[in-house]
């Protein structure tokens, strides 16, 4: 006799995470504000697990948890949480660890444990979201990421939580509260919808001009795909227009992007852009990857005091959306892969004005099938008031610290 399968024997799930060990080897500038405690080299300690389950409910709905914890110790630690301490008029701005990640966020899941000036801990939820599949699309709802916009290293159309142009780890991207919607149209194109509500930093309540709608069109125009953005964004109107095609083997990227300044002088708004090209290819039967890019900031500066007072760079900094205090920069990667296992990077970020930057080496080795290693170093150079040099920070007698600093991760998947 044939016995028809209930509902709840279709429900499978999927468990996974990560275990990550993090050794930081950090320089202190004696010109920074490091020199109120110490600029005598030290090391930081960072552990961090992240554990993900999806619970796929159908065949079109499932539901997506990712929960984390992290631990973190050391000099670098010690002396912010000093200086905030001590010298409170110095430390604005200066975080020592997490503890408001989600105050703009409609939701706060994230907790701290354990802060004292040895150490901190904490946890919080990154994801938290159903996924719906009907025939016309898809449809989000919850903590989830979103990532838009065709910038390796520069993202002015990534609006959501986009990475720093200096994160050389982006295994996860920090999720935001919102739902998502998605569905194809009938002039061969993709459509996707955007709500983000968030709170008020100040009253902390959900507030309508604090958050984002945003629409993007993804289609294509013959050999080029192209993507129009439009958002109502932190109560300012935003316009994108972005495309990605080829020349010859190598693959180009731009996007074009203007903003308005809800309280600037500037009625006319700025433009970001960003224009890359990668391409790979193989000698001495070794493979290479590499990429270029330009970006332009509208709202950039010339002098780097003044941009940290400003209240329009300022927000967006603090919102997580702007990397960039100058005008110009042109930046690249390359990499070679070594052996399947082992592969070596060299990012450049620089400022075309100063000029000043950072280098990035780093190499990555996987041990087993489950596991990876990285190392690697960030070495700023530029003269003295460049952006990467170290300029005054205002109010101050101290400068930005510019010393290098250097990592070491080990990270395992199960």
């Amino acid at each position: 006799m044939y016995e028809k399968k209930t509902w709840l024997k279709n429900i499978d799930h999927q468990f996974g995470g990560h275990l990550k060990l993090e050794q930081d080897l950090s320089g202190y500038d004696t010109r920074s504000y490091f020199k109120l405690v110490g600029t005598r080299t030290g090391l930081d300690s960072l552990a961090n697990v992240r554990l993900t389950d999806k619970l796929i409910l159908s065949e079109k709905i499932y539901f997506e948890i990712h929960y984390e914890a992290f631990f973190k110790s050391g000099a670098t630690y010690k002396k912010q949480y000093e200086i905030q301490k001590k010298f409170p008029q110095i430390a604005a701005g200066l975080k020592s660890q997490p503890l408001n990640i989600d105050k703009r966020r409609l939701f706060d899941l994230t907790k701290t444990i354990k802060d004292t000036d040895e150490y901190v801990l904490w946890n919080r939820l990154d994801r938290l979201f159903f996924s719906i599949k009907p025939s016309w699309g898809d449809i989000l709802i919850g903590r989830q990421a979103i990532t838009w916009g065709n910038g390796f290293m520069f993202n002015p159309m990534d609006l959501f939580n986009p990475f720093a142009p200096s994160d050389t780890i982006r295994d996860y991207k920090m999720g935001d509260d919102l739902i998502s919607l998605s569905f194809n149209t009938d002039f061969s194109g993709e459509c996707s919808l955007l709500y983000v509500p968030r709170r008020d930093v100040i009253t902390e309540k959900p507030d309508f001009e604090s958050s984002s709608i945003a629409g993007k069109f993804h289609f294509f125009a013959k050999d080029i795909e192209l993507d129009l953005m439009g958002a109502l964004h932190y109560n300012e109107m935003v316009l994108g227009l972005g495309g990605t095609g080829y020349f010859k083997d190598a693959a180009w990227r731009t996007d074009l992007v203007w903003s308005t300044l809800q309280n600037g002088q500037n009625k006319s708004g700025y433009f970001e852009f960003v224009v890359n090209i990668d391409y790979s290819w193989v000698w001495q039967k070794k493979n290479y990857y590499g990429f270029i890019e330009f970006y332009h900031n509208g709202l950039g500066k010339n002098n780097y005091s003044n941009a940290m007072v400003d209240p329009e760079g300022i927000e967006r900094i603090d919102r997580g959306e702007l990397f960039a205090l100058g005008k110009n920069y042109l930046s690249g990667q390359i990499q070679v892969e070594l052996h399947p296992l082992f592969n070596i990077y060299l990012s450049v970020i620089n400022n075309i004005r100063d000029p000043s930057g950072v280098i990035q080496p780093r190499a990555i080795f996987n041990p087993t099938q489950n596991s990876t290693l990285h190392f690697g170093a960030s070495i700023f150079y530029g003269k003295k008031a460049s952006e990467y040099g170290g300029f005054l920070i205002p109010g101050t007698n101290f400068y930005t610290n510019a010393a290098p600093n250097a990592y070491l991760q080990f990270t395992y998947y199960f």
